[in-house]
């Protein structure tokens, strides 16, 4: 009998040994050769890992971007995802090897007529093992392992996410503080024309019309400085929040007025195929895929026959000396098979239910390259038209003050009249805004570009912090 459980543990083992599993590989989705919305604003090379916001050039964003990787509550939940993945992939390759378990007891026993006692002692030592011959467990651990890179790659794309939505929000701020002083200025301005305006009128110059205009057009103008303060304050507020903090509390470098960065004179643009294959969120989207197929396998070979191993060591005796005695030890050696003869279609239906999860995710993994391509192509073409918007705003900037100056002059020569002048410092104000918040348009637009394309810095990062967790590079996203 041994020696047929013993021959039946080598053949299994033979079995497991020579058994193919073969994993399959995903159709990848292609990218055009050049893109379609190309200008001089942007110029083609190798990626670089740099990251992007510090081509703007503008230390208070650095240091904000920086504070919110570390502390952002998107960011941590993100890194708890990688270690969750992680854990998963553990237990599943724990499935792979044999489990152990030991136990031990004691029992006293007492004849209360006789009042003799009967002490026992034991120990077992079991051993199971499920052999992978069809390899359900070890696609199962693909897919574990497949979710553990997808869980990286969320990790990078919420760092891209991240540090886009905080710069998004800081130039936001800097142009409303930017509005809010212009506007300051020019009511300070003003509030010179109408006292020009009222001294011309005590002198019989000009009628009380005059003076009135000039009083409506300071105040309609000093009705906008309320929501450019709120606008503000919805700005700091958001970065706060951002940075992991609560609204109230502020950085200081948020309170003063700074102007908004530079725009860079270009802007760096990978190849097609290289923004694909960076893409944290296109990454992320292929190791579901791979997940599913995966899945899609081990459900394939659940309905294949599964095959067990499995032994005991049963330690017994009447004290504790003898326990583990030659004398008191029993072993017991199993193997067995089992194959579903009829379950009502359930492990057909779960294959089918896996087939379409990888159907699903597959078109997901499509959709996202997708909305890749065109989030690229609509940023080139408004970065471009957002760069022509300002340039021209600014040559229309110059001939207003010039236009109002003239205008001035004029009046206080007589030769215009006062709806003259209110008219060319109204014009004069409204392009100096349009030109602030054009220049922001501008550097929205070089921002969205840079979050479609620029992402090896983040996927770089997410490898070396998922590293870090546990100090294990076995699963490093090379």
């Amino acid at each position: 009998m041994k020696r047929s459980l013993i021959l039946g543990a080598v053949t299994v083992w033979l079995l497991t040994g020579c058994s193919t599993f073969n994993s399959r590989e995903m159709a990848q989705e292609t990218a055009p050769q050049q893109w379609k919305s190309v200008s001089a604003l942007v110029q083609s090379g190798q990626q670089s890992n740099l990251t992007w916001w510090k081509e703007l050039k503008d230390p208070q964003l650095d240091r904000l971007v920086e504070e919110a990787i570390n502390a952002n509550p998107d960011v941590l939940t993100a890194l708890s995802a990688i270690r969750e993945a992680r854990a998963y992939r553990k237990q599943a390759k724990g499935v792979l090897l044999p489990s152990v378990k030991a136990s031990g007891g004691f029992s006293s026993s007492n004849n209360h007529d006789t009042n003799i006692s009967v002490d026992s002692y034991s120990a077992v030592v079991d051993a199971s093992w499920e052999p992978d011959i069809f390899g359900a467990n070890r696609s199962a651990l693909s897919a574990t392992e497949a979710q553990e890179l997808a869980a990286q790659a969320d990790y990078a794309d919420t760092l891209i996410s991240l540090s886009a939505e905080v710069a998004t929000n800081y130039i936001a701020l800097r142009s409303y503080q930017t509005q809010l002083q212009i506007t300051e200025e020019s009511l300070k301005s003003w509030q010179e024309s109408v006292q020009l305006t009222v001294w011309q009128e005590k002198a019989g110059i000009v009628t009380q019309l005059n003076v009135e205009q000039a009083k409506r057009s300071y105040e309609q103008t000093l009705a906008t400085i309320p929501s450019l303060k709120q606008n503000i304050v919805d700005a700091q507020y958001q970065i706060a929040v951002l940075l992991g903090r609560q609204p109230e509390d502020l950085p200081q470098s948020l309170l003063a007025t700074t102007a908004l960065p530079q725009s860079p004179t270009s802007v760096f643009l990978p190849m097609p195929t290289e923004v694909l294959r960076q893409r944290p969120d296109i990454r992320a989207a292929e190791q579901r895929v791979l997940a599913a197929m995966a899945q899609t396998d081990a459900a394939e070979a659940n309905r294949l026959p599964s095959f067990a191993l499995g032994g005991n060591l049963t330690f017994g005796a009447g004290s504790l000396s003898d326990l583990f005695s030659v004398s008191s030890l029993v072993s017991t050696v199993s193997a067995s098979v089992a194959q579903t003869l009829f379950d009502g279609g359930q492990l057909k239906a779960q294959v089918e239910i896996k087939q379409e999860l990888e159907a699903q995710a597959l078109l997901s993994y499509r959709k996202t390259v997708l909305q890749a391509l065109q989030e690229t192509e609509s940023a080139l073409a408004n970065l471009q038209h957002s760069r022509e918007t300002y340039e021209a705003l600014q040559r229309a900037m110059e001939t207003s003050k010039e236009e109002e100056k003239l205008a001035l002059i004029q009046y206080q020569a007589g030769e215009l009249s006062f709806s003259d002048v209110l008219d060319a410092q109204r014009t004069l104000l409204s392009l100096r805004k349009q030109s602030v918040e054009a220049h922001a348009s501008e550097l929205g637009q070089v921002i969205t570009l840079s979050k479609a394309v620029a992402g090896k810095w983040a996927m770089t990062k997410a490898t070396k912090d998922a590293m870090s967790q546990t100090g294990d590079d076995k699963n490093a996203n090379e």
